[in-house]
């Protein structure tokens, strides 16, 4: 996102945790640790300090993984700009809760509108100037539209909505159904009849999760919601997809993590997006399906086509 902005001419400044990455950057214009071979622009400023990035800013992009949302932001909020706007780009539920991002920032930052990413946005894309298109989704209508003029370009397409809980909701769901379709390319061999009735599933199930948690299914069924699903759960480059294809190759979600060295915001959310289907008196099988098979059942075709069968019949 640092390089799209830059792109598009303004002034930006980026931090990182790893004080490797940033001289990386500040060296060779690269990511080489989470975005080997891609050259960032010119104008990307690489800085050790978070407070640094957000002084004068005028938008603030909070770009780490769910886990840490909270112990990023919290510190540079006192030196925010009153007028500054920030741009949620994190897909998972806070720690230990079933909070959204979009809800967790807004508490973080009192009085600070906020704007939050949903589509299907792949870094090294993005990096790449690959063609793009994404949603942004704000509360203040106009608010999201200024973002939308800074960000979009010629290859990169923005359009918003005020539904917050269906673009966040559909953000953090699809990582869940993208392990599901992950752990489908091993079991069936790359039978694309049976990932497209997965994705149809899945589609469905996040749409009515979405609604009854005040999220709109049209949400769902666009770029926030299918379009994520698509990219995340068919990217080579997903973690989700790729936890997946391990998990029904035999490995143990704690194997798995170790040797991604992380644990994907899916595996993370799959209880969560199980108990708010629950919540909301939501028949959720597939959701469940993936629960069961990160807590150690064995995948099995066999399964996925008995609960797809399931899916069908109570849609």
């Amino acid at each position: 996102m640092a390089h799209v902005l830059a792109s598009n001419g303004h002034d930006v400044a980026i931090w990182d945790f790893f004080p490797e990455v940033v001289e990386d950057i500040r060296l060779h214009r690269e990511n080489r640790r989470f975005l080997p071979s891609v050259r960032l622009h010119g104008g990307v400023r690489a800085t050790c300090y978070a407070g640094e990035c957000v002084t004068d800013a005028a938008l603030v992009v909070v770009g780490v993984p769910s886990l840490f949302v909270s112990s990023t932001l919290a510190p540079v909020v006192p030196a925010l700009l009153k007028s500054a706007v920030l741009l949620n780009l994190a897909k998972g539920f806070a720690p230990r809760t079933r909070q959204l991002p979009s809800i967790l920032m807004e508490r973080l930052s009192p009085g600070h509108s906020c704007v939050h990413l949903a589509g299907p946005a792949i870094a090294n894309e993005l990096a790449r100037g690959l063609p793009a298109a994404v949603v942004l989704a704000a509360k203040d209508d106009p608010i999201a539209r200024r973002v939308a003029n800074w960000l979009a370009g010629p290859a990169f397409s923005v359009t918003t909505t005020t539904d917050v809980a269906g673009a966040a909701l559909g953000g953090v769901l699809k990582n869940v159904y993208a392990i599901l379709l992950g752990c489908l390319e091993t079991l069936s061999g790359g039978s694309r009849n049976v990932e497209a009735a997965a994705l149809n599933a899945s589609i469905h199930e996040m749409a009515a999760i979405a609604r009854a948690h005040g999220g709109r299914a049209s949400t769902l069924y666009g770029l926030a919601g299918l379009g994520d699903l698509v990219a995340t759960g068919f990217s080579r480059d997903s973690h989700n997809r790729k936890f997946g294809q391990s998990l029904a190759a035999g490995k143990t979600a704690a194997e798995i993590a170790t040797e991604m060295c992380t644990l994907p915001e899916g595996a993370r959310a799959a209880t969560a997006a199980c108990a708010l289907a629950r919540d909301g008196q939501v028949r959720a099988p597939l959701a469940k399906l993936v629960r069961r098979w990160i807590m150690g059942a064995s995948p099995s075709l066999d399964d996925l086509i008995r609960v797809l069968q399931t899916a069908r019949r109570t849609k």
